[in-house]
């Protein structure tokens, strides 16, 4: 008995034994799951703060962008705080610095296929597909990205597009032509607004298109071969006008949406004046659109106010035109027979001589555009940018285009193997680039934010901003 009682009292210890090391076991690991709860819930506060933080930055960072662009750089000078959702961002200034003339890069495939349309803030390129559809893309001209893409279903090819105003949205007419047919669409963003089927070919290379809007706001297009005499589609019924305009012009929307030509009125064919260029501007500083019309031979300009036409055409072959806000205005070089060089710019009454100074005989070839002694335009087949002091730089060279794809003054591209460059308003000159590291309290604690880069732009009388995250802060 009392050896079972010893083997009895043996496993009561045992057990309780076991029992405390079964405890100690839950206890501990009751402590772990505690622990690597608390550090669970810890680490998703953390990325949730991080996350709150990321975004108010973000938005503070585009908030700055804002107040640069209404107040200019002197803003950098007052106290740069944003208080976004219980986060207090602080900005400070590092460094000033020269942003250089703004470019940027489209990635496109097949870009040699397309059709590219610089449409007031965007780029719009239209490109078959190779399944019986064209995609239609609107590349952000800020980010370069596409902002918009869908396709069209069509087995026609693109030929040709022009930028036009929609119903105050941007918009895009643009020409599809195969088999004996074209097909002209208008469109923006949100798809397809208006189209229409026309039973023939309008379209040639070298013609010249614009758009507008009928009274009843369907959308317009006015094809020209470059002559006086050309055509006005309605590109929602698909009917069809003869228009004409006199000679050394070409039928024309205007910049206010208005037409320059006539459908009810007769003129006769001038088929040996083709039209080399077409571009708007207050020519004469009274507050109204004018249009002029460079051919081989005479620089003419329409004015929006009096509906007069004003021509020169001094007897050779006009090489170079352009207008320079705030010096010459509107001018025009011409080759004489004898080989001399003629300049004549626009006066108040007609076009008269004038000496240039040297920035303007640099061999420009085709329109030029300038604001004070800066011009840019075309020069052996490169686009530049030239200043009376002697300053030129070359910004794009091979396969050159203009046009306005951010809203502000002329732009210059150039197709290049894998999408197009853009160099944007280069008539501005340089931009002022400005870096900012950035600090943020959120919840009584301090930490560093990221380093931001804005560079700032002055066109058309107004400040373009664009901000760029340049690395942790410092």
């Amino acid at each position: 008995m009392k050896t079972l009682t010893h083997i009895r009292k043996n496993s009561t210890g045992a057990a309780l034994m076991i029992a405390l090391l079964a405890a100690v076991v839950v206890m501990m690991a009751a402590t772990l799951l505690i622990s690597l709860t608390r550090r669970m819930v810890n680490s998703y506060l953390d990325r949730l703060n991080n996350a709150q933080i990321s975004l108010s930055e973000s938005s503070a960072a585009d908030g700055l962008s804002l107040l640069l662009s209404q107040s200019g750089p002197g803003a950098a000078n007052g106290d740069l705080q944003f208080d976004l959702a219980g986060v207090s961002t602080e900005f400070t200034l590092l460094e000033t610095g020269t942003a250089g003339i703004r470019t940027g890069f489209f990635q496109l495939d097949n870009v040699f296929s397309a059709v590219v349309v610089p449409a007031g803030s965007h780029l719009v390129t239209l490109q078959g597909t190779g399944d019986s559809c064209v995609q239609v893309t609107f590349f952000s001209s800020d980010t370069f990205n596409p902002t918009t893409q869908f396709t069209i279903e069509t087995d026609m090819r693109p030929v040709a597009g022009t930028p036009f105003v929609f119903h105050g949205e941007e918009a895009v007419i643009a020409v599809f032509e195969g088999a004996g047919i074209t097909y002209l669409a208008c469109f923006s963003s949100d798809g397809i607004q208006a189209g229409t089927v026309v039973d023939s070919d309008i379209y040639r290379s070298g013609s010249m298109i614009s758009a507008g809007e009928a009274p009843d706001g369907s959308p317009l297009l006015i094809v020209t071969g470059g002559s006086n005499l050309g055509a006005v589609f309605n590109c929602e019924t698909g009917e069809f006008s003869h228009v004409g305009s006199p000679a050394g012009t070409c039928p024309v929307f205007l910049s206010d949406g208005t037409m320059f030509g006539s459908v009810q009125q007769s003129f006769p064919s001038f088929g040996g004046a083709h039209i080399e260029d077409v571009f708007g501007g207050d020519f004469n500083n009274d507050g109204m659109p004018d249009v002029a019309f460079a051919t081989r031979f005479s620089l003419s300009v329409y004015s929006g106010a009096t509906h007069e036409i004003i021509k020169a055409g001094p007897g050779g072959s006009l090489v170079s035109w352009g207008s320079v806000e705030g010096r010459t205005g509107l001018c025009g070089m011409w080759k004489m027979p004898s080989g001399d060089i003629r300049w004549l710019r626009l006066a108040y009454d007609g076009f008269t001589d004038f000496n240039p100074d040297m920035v303007y005989e640099l061999g420009w070839q085709g329109r030029f555009n300038g604001r004070g002694n800066t011009l840019t335009g075309i020069i052996d087949d490169s686009a530049v940018i030239a200043s009376s002091t002697g300053y030129v730089l070359e910004l794009l060279t091979g396969d050159v285009f203009t046009g306005n794809a951010d809203g502000g003054e002329i732009d210059f591209f150039r197709i290049a193997d894998n999408g197009v460059e853009a160099c944007f308003n280069p008539v501005n000159g340089d931009g002022i680039q400005m870096t900012f590291s950035t600090q943020n309290r959120y919840r009584g604690e301090t930490t560093p934010g990221e380093t931001y880069t804005y560079s700032i732009y002055e066109s058309e009388g107004r400040l373009n901003v664009f901000h760029a995250l340049e690395g942790l802060g410092r």
